[in-house]
Order: C-alpha cells, then sequence, then structure tokens
C-alpha cells in the first residue's frame, strides 16, 4: 500500500508539473516564426489562401508565419514534413479535403493517417463546385444533362482536374445518385479541361466555382447546376442539384489547418482559436466570398468530425467505382 501511495503521489506531482510547464510554454508561444506547410506548389488558389492565413496570423499572434510549399506526389511529401515536424506549435499545415480524408481509401500504404499523425486546428474554408458546360451546345439546364445520359448510356463525357480530384469525386457520387453513365476523361488541373468544354470535346464538368467564375461571366462557359446545399451569392440565379435533379445532394471541397502530434494543449487551442477569429473577420470574408469560398473558422473537435465523416463518405464512393489515384 505504501508502494502504491508513493506511486500516486509521485504520480500527481509529475501531472501537476506537466500542467505548469504546459501553461508556461503556452504564454509565452510564439517567440519565433512559425512555419505553415503548404503542400502545393505557388502561385495556385491553395497557395495563395495559405499565404492569407498566413499573413493574419503573422498579425494576430506577434511573429512571423512564413508559408514553405512542400511540393510532391500530390502534397502527400508536404504532409510527410509537417508529420515529422517538432510537434511545438512552430510548424502547422494546410490539409486539403483530398489529403486529409480522400487519400485514406485511395492508397493501401499511405505513409500517414490524419487524425493519428495530426491535432486537427480549424476548418478555414469551404468552398462550392458548380456543373458547367459549352454555352453554344447541350446539355442547356441540369434537366436537360440528366434527360440525355439517360437517353445515351455511356456516349456523354465529363473533364475533371485529374483523379480523385474532388470534381471526380462529384461527378461519381452523382452518377450513382441518378443512375446514368457518363465516361470520364481526367486532366491535370481545371484550365486544361476548361479548353475542352469550351471547344466542345467534353460535354461537361464539374469545377471549382472560383476557378470558373469569371469564364462563366465572361459567357464561355454555361453553369448547370451548383454542388452546395444553398444557391451560391456570385451567380444566385443557378439553381442547385438538390433543387433539379438529387434531393439532398452536396458536395463541398475545403481546407483545414492541423499541427503534428503532440503539440501542447494549451498552443493548439491558441492556434485553434485564433483561426476562428480569422474566419470571423469582414475582410477575410470578403476576401473569400469573392473567390467563390466561405470562411468556416470551425472548432478543433468539428474539423475532427468533418475529417471522419469525409472519410468514411468517401471511401464508401472509391470502393464503389475502383477510383485509382494519378
Amino acid at each position: 500500500m505504501k508502494m502504491m501511495r508513493r506511486f500516486f503521489a509521485a504520480t500527481a506531482v509529475f501531472l501537476a508539473a506537466a500542467v505548469s510547464v504546459g501553461s508556461a510554454v503556452a504564454a509565452e508561444y510564439p517567440t519565433r516564426t512559425i512555419r505553415l506547410i503548404c503542400p502545393y506548389a505557388a502561385g495556385g488558389l491553395t497557395d495563395i489562401l495559405a499565404r492569407m492565413l498566413a499573413k493574419r496570423l503573422s498579425e494576430r499572434l506577434g511573429q512571423p508565419v512564413v508559408v514553405e510549399n512542400r511540393t510532391g506526389a500530390g502534397g502527400i511529401l508536404g504532409v510527410e514534413a509537417a508529420a515529422k515536424a517538432a510537434p511545438d506549435g512552430y510548424t502547422i499545415a494546410l490539409f486539403s479535403q483530398g489529403l486529409a480524408s480522400v487519400n485514406a481509401s485511395l492508397y493501401k500504404d499511405l505513409s500517414y493517417d490524419t487524425l493519428k499523425d495530426f491535432v486537427p486546428l480549424s476548418l478555414v474554408t469551404t468552398f462550392s463546385m458548380v456543373l458547367v458546360g459549352n454555352p453554344d451546345s447541350r446539355p442547356a439546364t441540369m434537366a436537360d444533362f440528366v434527360t440525355m445520359a439517360r437517353a445515351n448510356p455511356g456516349k456523354l463525357n465529363y473533364g475533371s482536374a485529374g483523379n480523385a480530384s474532388t470534381s471526380h469525386l462529384a461527378m461519381e457520387l452523382l452518377k450513382d445518385q441518378l443512375g446514368i453513365d457518363v465516361m470520364h476523361v481526367p486532366y491535370k488541373g481545371e484550365s486544361a479541361a476548361f479548353s475542352e468544354v469550351m471547344g466542345g470535346r467534353l460535354s461537361v464538368m464539374f469545377t471549382t466555382l472560383g476557378g470558373g467564375k469569371q469564364l462563366i461571366e465572361s459567357g464561355k462557359l454555361r453553369p448547370l447546376a451548383i454542388a452546395s446545399s444553398k444557391r451560391s451569392p456570385l451567380i444566385p440565379e443557378v439553381p442547385t442539384i438538390a433543387e433539379t435533379a438529387s434531393p439532398g445532394f452536396e458536395v463541398l471541397g475545403w481546407y483545414a489547418i492541423l499541427a503534428p502530434t503532440g503539440v501542447p494543449t494549451p498552443i493548439a487551442d491558441l492556434l485553434s482559436k485564433e483561426l476562428m477569429a480569422i474566419a470571423k473577420e469582414p475582410e477575410t470574408i470578403a476576401w473569400m466570398t469573392s473567390r467563390g469560398m466561405d470562411a468556416v473558422g470551425s472548432s478543433q473537435a468539428e474539423l475532427a468530425s468533418v475529417i471522419k465523416s469525409e472519410t468514411e463518405r468517401w471511401g464508401a464512393v472509391v470502393k464503389k467505382t475502383g477510383i485509382k489515384p494519378d
């Protein structure tokens, strides 16, 4: 009994000391530059988003936040670098939906487990997908697309930004729900697929609203329906897929910030709090809205729930369709 009492007493002292040290670390944090790993190349929307967030975090925390672009293997190399970083709050990472949730079902030997190797901090933004076609040819509406697809199984085609991209997954989910057969033609990014739709060589494609906005406004692409549950204020005249073809249908792309597992809880709490505050700023909301995105700023628990549910959802689609990575 004496030995057990000594053990519990020593444990209590250790835990109290650990809490004290953690609180002290959080009180001082940050004292130097924070690295935000962006797993994609400079210049794209993901990179621009990372730099906006880094700037606002830097201003709120009083220390530089520097974006480090770590590209390769579809973003996996950047995630690996973040997972191996010291869990001290000085390395955080921007995750896309694919890196956080879809990859778990695409790769049998994936080198990371999102919720084991990382601590969720905040879901920072979601973005809408819109189904577009050629303005000079059919389909002219969402209903027209469904009618054509059902009357001509396998003869219509659709483009995507690549295998297992959100645009690919969205159409495969829609095909399954509607019971239609449309052939997939993957490209390396949205731009190449845009050209094919405008040239009449592709029937339709899902694009991010931010990516297709200018082409839609200029009349080079015809918007058929949007994949979010509500109409977008950027194109309010365009109906949702849920309204016109498949009740309950919704697909959103998203980005989140995570930190390596082991980061002190007070530091993770602080970073999450700051990211949530940034999402509520009018400047952030306007910046994201103009690019077809919605500022979110979720709690850590809410992000963990999103990652789990999205992993299950897209895992089922990948398994049913046999989607393979590029």
